[in-house]
């Protein structure tokens, strides 16, 4: 477990280093380094709010037990929240998902699932594994999923493939041709983590 979230922070340190890239590959395709923290944060939020939806992709059982643990307490807070907000007509609080675990043991096993999805080698297939995460967002709390799949200041990629719904060949031609006439540039394989993030 130590060996993955070292990993991981090696990764990360490595973007945010004085001469570290401009750039990096995110479902295929180049954007701005920083744009790529903003998009970790983003599915994040979405991995809490549908665990144990991405489960699978954690690097060990031993991480997913530790997310179990907090993401169920996420859903009773949010649930508890959720009735006081309907009760005063507030709207209800997205935090319970969006902040960042204290634990960074569990910090460190969400991020890594988030950035595992990043380096994905194209839309395509960063789809194929986000179509349940998508989908359970949106029956769960349709607005909520709209906030996190239309976070601010996220990449044009992440928007494009948290806002399409269709999975067709079609579709996802059409939402490659989005991403480019944006003028960000695709790159050959994945531009992720190395081992087994790449």
């Amino acid at each position: 477990m130590v060996a993955a979230l070292l990993r991981l922070q090696h990764h990360f340190d490595g973007l945010l280093a004085p001469d570290g890239p401009e750039s990096v590959g995110s479902f295929g395709w180049l954007i701005p380094t920083a744009q790529y923290f903003i998009d970790l944060r983003a599915l994040s939020a979405l991995i809490f709010m549908t665990w144990p939806h991405a489960r699978q992709l954690a690097d060990m059982e031993a991480l997913a037990v530790l997310v179990d643990r907090e993401a169920e307490k996420r859903h009773a807070d949010f649930t508890k929240s959720r009735a006081e907000d309907e009760a005063s007509r507030r709207r209800q609080a997205s935090h319970h998902y969006s902040d960042p675990a204290a634990d960074p043991a569990v910090a460190g096993a969400v991020l890594g699932i988030a950035a595992r999805l990043l380096s994905a080698p194209d839309e395509n297939e960063t789809h194929e594994l986000m179509a349940p995460i998508i989908a359970r967002a949106k029956v769960q709390n349709f607005s909520m999923s709209y906030q996190f799949r239309r976070l601010n200041g996220t990449s044009y990629p992440l928007q494009a493939i948290l806002l399409t719904s269709r999975q067709d060949h079609g579709a996802f031609q059409r939402m490659g041709q989005r991403i480019e006439s944006q003028g960000l540039r695709r790159i050959q394989g994945a531009n992720g983590m190395p081992g087994p993030y790449g």
